[in-house]
């Protein structure tokens, strides 16, 4: 099969990826502008599609694309038989300024522009990242070759640098598009993870043009465009630039959890939390930061807390870690050291923390401090926003990277040079919705912050 072929194919697997996830996203998007139900219908079709592929493998051990397909034909089907399709709202009223217009046409210009530039990078050769062929890769192709889910991807000794205790989204991912598009082709495959960027920008653009203003969004979009550390040809293959959607959503969901409590909004913020604790663990972490978040706002009272959204944040993880020690008991991580948290060795773990913090200050702040005092001072001179509680989440997730570097089994600098610009990378389209929400304009934001689909009830 020749790389056009193969590229095509998988681009057809995508668009039916799509198409299962807007059937579903349908319920909970209504009113919402397109961009927000493009980005919602990729992330939840990301999240069902692998799971109806690994229902057929199971059944079938086999990777034919016979089965998945019959399977969404029939879930698409099924959603236009219980409710008819809707027309879209573009959310927010149109800038009435022609400069303005051409402002938020120029950045989303810019935009386009930046994804382009990583779309070309991502499918100019075969994914070659060290992480995707010793895990991501690895374990997608191994389910699409098989037909089944090996068990021994968990608890064989000799893959456990493959990372046996990481979810399986990602790889799953891989397995669905191969089996869709007839064969496994290592430069066509990275299609997805472009897909995921175009996802990010769409969520990022609409959620903010809807409860912010058209600028913000526009202006947010362009500046997760140019996260060139995080949207890089290297990082094609792995599992950061999914988990970077599933945050953005999940943050979106949350705030809008927050302003409106609706059932719809908690069904999203579900969705999202799926795919954020089902791609990576750091996932996890910001989701429980996210409920522990939710906990103080409801006044440390749980029940209010798990009613009013809590369950969405809390049930994906706890899902997640019940799948994997009923099925694939995998082998325990070595990565850590958990000895360095017994008081004898507490001194060498302030040590360690000194030295990670040294490390990154050194490598991931100065060569950084432009941007890094440009947005000081942007903070300073601008009011706070409605993402304003996301700032406390990211700091924290940080300092959890700091934590993990600091009790590594390994050199803790050479944790902090081969990962930690990439994984922070991860949380900068979050930090971009903090940013964006900052540039309300004269009340703007008061009278977008309703969710717009009639299931807000």
């Amino acid at each position: 099969m020749t790389f056009p072929t193969a590229l095509f194919r998988v681009l057809a697997g995508a668009l039916a990826t799509g198409v299962v996830g807007w059937a579903l996203a349908r319920f909970v998007t209504e009113g919402f502008s397109r961009q927000e139900k493009a980005a919602w219908s990729v992330a939840i079709g990301l999240l069902v599609q692998p799971v109806l592929f690994l229902a057929c493998i199971s059944v079938s051990r086999s990777s034919r694309p016979a089965p998945l397909l019959v399977l969404d034909i029939a879930l698409v089907a099924a959603s236009i038989a219980v409710r008819r399709p809707g027309r879209s709202f573009e959310a927010g009223a149109s800038p009435s300024s022609r400069k303005l217009r051409a402002g938020i046409a120029g950045l989303l210009v810019l935009a386009a522009a930046a994804w382009l530039v990583f779309f070309v990078s991502a499918i100019a050769e075969p994914m070659w990242a060290t992480d995707y062929l010793a895990m991501w890769g690895l374990k997608g192709k191994t389910i699409f070759e098989t037909g089944f889910v090996p068990r021994r991807l968990f608890q064989d000794p000799a893959l456990s640098w493959g990372r046996p205790d990481h979810p399986l989204l990602v790889p799953l991912s891989l397995a669905m598009l191969a089996s869709l598009s007839g064969g496994w082709n290592d430069q066509a495959l990275a299609l997805l993870f472009p897909v995921c960027e175009l996802a990010t920008l769409l969520a990022v653009w609409g959620f903010l043009a809807r409860r912010v203003s058209p600028l913000a969004g526009a202006a947010s979009a362009a500046l997760v465009s140019l996260c060139f550390p995080l949207y890089r040809a290297v990082d094609a293959g792995m599992a950061e630039i999914p988990l970077a959607l599933g945050l953005v959503l999940a943050s979106c969901a949350f705030l809008d959890v927050l302003g409106t409590g609706s059932r719809s909004a908690a069904t999203r913020l579900f969705a999202a939390s799926l795919l954020a604790a089902w791609t990576k663990p750091e996932g996890t972490l910001f989701l429980l930061l996210l409920a522990g978040v939710l906990f103080l706002e409801r006044r440390l009272r749980p029940v209010e807390t798990w009613k009013s959204g809590g369950w969405a944040l809390v049930v994906p993880p706890i899902l997640h870690a019940s799948l994997m020690l009923l099925f694939a008991r995998p082998i325990p991580p070595r990565d850590f050291d958990p000895t360095f948290l017994e008081p004898r060795r507490w001194s060498e773990l302030a040590s360690r923390v000194a030295t990670v913090l040294s490390r990154i200050f050194e490598t991931g702040v100065l060569p950084v401090w432009v941007p890094v005092l440009a947005i000081g001072l942007f903070f300073l001179f601008t009011r706070r926003g409605l993402a304003d509680l996301l700032l406390p989440i990211l700091v924290l997730q940080v300092l959890g990277y700091v934590a993990a570097f600091s009790i590594s089994s390994f050199d803790p600098v050479w944790k902090v040079d081969s990962c930690f610009q990439r994984i922070t990378a991860t949380l900068f389209p979050a930090f971009a919705l903090v940013l964006g929400a900052r540039m309300a304009m004269g009340g703007t934001s008061s009278s977008r912050g309703k969710d717009p689909s009639p299931a807000a009830t």
